[in-house]
């Protein structure tokens, strides 16, 4: 139990500031869709505070078109688990703004689990501001690689 000590107070001070961030933001823009590799897909979910950013895709069942876009008031470096969650899913972490941009770390097949002191924390090596998470298999799919640009719409 001790050593789970660091990793809730670092996740725990992760949010404070992401709540503090957030809630000092005015309106978000609405997003439907976003387009990469010349492809178009629908969003599914958006998150754009912090109760929506914990809850994610927990609980809800996850098809091959569910999409789910994270988005943040700031870059910044932005782990995330997959508790609860029915399905393994791949992440895209994108730096970008309002309407673009580009994808700078992505995680295939994040597994799913149902007990927070088993659960891999997957941590991006570069700053984001948007998440976007998709069904396992996504990625690979339509050929998504870092470096790659897109649109949100």
């Amino acid at each position: 139990m001790r050593e789970l000590l660091p990793v809730v107070v670092l996740v725990l001070g992760m949010l404070f500031v992401v709540y503090h961030n957030a809630s000092q933001q005015s309106s978000a823009p609405s997003y439907s869709s976003f387009e990469i590799n010349g492809k178009s897909f629908a969003i599914t979910y958006v998150a754009t505070n912090q109760s929506s950013w914990e809850n994610g895709l927990m609980n809800k069942t996850i098809g091959n078109s569910t999409t789910m876009l994270f988005v943040f008031p700031n870059r910044a470096i932005y782990p995330f688990w997959m508790m609860d969650t029915y399905s393994s899913l791949d992440m895209l972490w994108i730096d970008g703004n309002a309407t673009t941009g580009e994808v700078v770390y992505i995680v295939r097949n994040a597994s799913s689990c149902f007990d927070a002191a088993n659960c891999t924390i997957y941590t991006p090596n570069a700053l984001a501001n948007y998440v976007i998470e998709v069904k396992s298999g996504f990625a690979d799919k339509w050929n998504i690689s870092i470096g790659d640009q897109l649109m949100i719409n």
